[in-house]
């Protein structure tokens, strides 16, 4: 979710030929024109159109230079990543034509004749901070201002609630603790001890901004200007002593809540939910959110993939070849007989669907599925009478031929997923060299110990 950038720091404006003051000469006819021969802007080559700049026709309205004004300086800002120098000629096409006195002498006898003015001439003085806060108040970007001129947002407040699947199933209302800032009770925002006792920054006399003059390069000078932090931006300060005594001058303070969270029925797995306003207050600042982030607890017999529920069962082999019946205790408290279909026995590792028995479906209704995955428990060993009794009713097992020899292998205690790890090493090499055959073995000295056989 993205929101306002509260401030802008570091912004820039282009001390161009436009911000400077030239002298006019006279010539032999008496009439003072510019000097031409002697003003050059502080770039190399050809200056480009100021329209062609900000990209609008000579006819271009006020309100059009306006907003023409905002896109490109949106887009060439530094601090957006921009380039500095394109920044800087926007800037000053805007200072030129937002001025209908230099728009004028700029149309009729070019760049030249419009930088006669420069900071003062033409417009009366004005200083780089009062430019700078004209132009970004109107895009929006001043201090203490947000995107389009809205006010800027306190900071998201970042809340953890837990909850158990069963929590989930249902929906659920839970209470979490939450610091928050709060506008200060005590002097409703003003930070100070009786109203009317701010007064104007000493820093930045009160603008909330400071000017730095850079040397981009020969003939070049940027200003820039950013944010200052003796008063935050806010161009005025409190003096101690005028400060309140229970914020402290920062017209608000920091709170702990108890704050009730409704937690919907089916929400995913690590879903932030945002309530809107609810992160705090701070003066002249739109509130903040509250970013809720939901973590769920591990359950100890379901584990959840998005709208399903898998369920691990482990069966007999009687059950697996003659069918299940097994008791399922759902997590919204429901007990369910989940039976395999008759006369299909059941595989190690297979699933049995339960459909429309999983989770509920986060805002479009209807429930996922439930599916079991049957894990075959192997007898370890077999009597005479059980494998008579086996043979009796699926047939004697094939045997081939006699061989050249017959061995009787080993049976692993472990898993053939077990033995891959245990041998990635071995196998990893190509099976060159000490190979071995059995599983489990161990390399000692350089040779490999087989897994025990016997010859029959």
């Amino acid at each position: 979710m993205f929101r306002s950038v509260s401030r802008v720091v570091g912004a820039s404006i282009g001390a161009s030929a436009a911000c400077r003051t030239a002298t006019p000469q006279a010539t032999p006819n008496g009439v003072g024109v510019p000097p031409q021969a002697r003003l050059q802007s502080s770039g190399s080559g050809k200056k480009r159109d100021y329209y062609e700049v900000l990209g609008v026709s000579r006819g271009a309205s006020e309100s059009d230079l306006k907003k023409a004004y905002r896109k490109r300086a949106m887009a060439t800002h530094p601090d957006k990543g921009g380039d500095k120098e394109e920044f800087a000629a926007v800037s000053e096409a805007y200072e030129c034509l937002s001025s209908p006195d230099k728009r004028r002498a700029y149309d009729q006898f070019g760049h030249e004749a419009a930088n006669m003015g420069g900071m003062g001439g033409m417009g009366g003085h004005r200083s780089a901070e009062d430019i700078f806060a004209d132009f970004f108040r109107s895009a929006g970007m001043g201090g203490g201002m947000g995107g389009g001129g809205q006010p800027a947002q306190v900071e998201d407040v970042d809340v953890k609630l837990t909850a158990t699947l069963e929590d989930i199933f249902s929906g659920v209302t839970k209470s979490v603790r939450v610091r928050r800032p709060a506008v200060c009770g005590e002097c409703r925002g003003e930070g100070t001890k009786q109203p009317g006792q701010k007064v104007n920054c000493k820093q930045c006399g009160g603008s909330g901004r400071v000017v730095q003059r850079v040397q981009m390069g020969p003939g070049m000078v940027q200003q820039v200007v950013s944010h200052c932090n003796a008063c935050d931006g806010a161009g005025k300060t409190i003096r101690p002593e005028d400060r309140c005594t229970k914020c402290r001058g920062e017209g608000y303070t920091i709170t702990s809540e108890s704050v009730s969270i409704s937690v919907p029925a089916g929400v995913p797995e690590g879903a932030v939910m945002v309530m809107q306003g609810a992160g705090g207050e701070k003066p002249n600042m739109a509130p903040g959110n509250l970013n809720v982030h939901i973590e769920v607890l591990p359950h100890r017999t379901f584990k959840r993939r998005g709208d399903d529920l898998i369920l691990e069962k482990t069966v007999s082999l009687v059950e697996a070849l003659t069918g299940v019946h097994m008791r399922v205790a759902l997590p919204d408290g429901r007990t369910v007989v989940v039976k395999s279909e008759e006369g299909k026995p059941l595989k190690h590792n297979g699933v049995l669907a339960v459909m429309h028995e999983g989770m509920p479906k986060y805002q479009r209704g209807g429930r996922g599925h439930l599916y079991v995955v049957t894990k075959v428990n192997m007898p370890s060993n077999l009597t005479t009478e059980q494998r008579e009794a086996l043979e009796k009713v699926f047939g004697k097992a094939h045997r081939e031929e006699p061989g050249t020899k017959t061995i009787t292998a080993k049976q692993l205690s472990e898993s053939f997923q077990e033995l891959e790890q245990a041998k990635a090493a071995d196998w990893s090499r190509g099976g060159g060299g000490h190979g071995g055959s059995g599983g489990g073995s161990r390399r000692r000295g350089g040779q490999s110990q087989e897994a025990q056989c016997q010859q029959m």
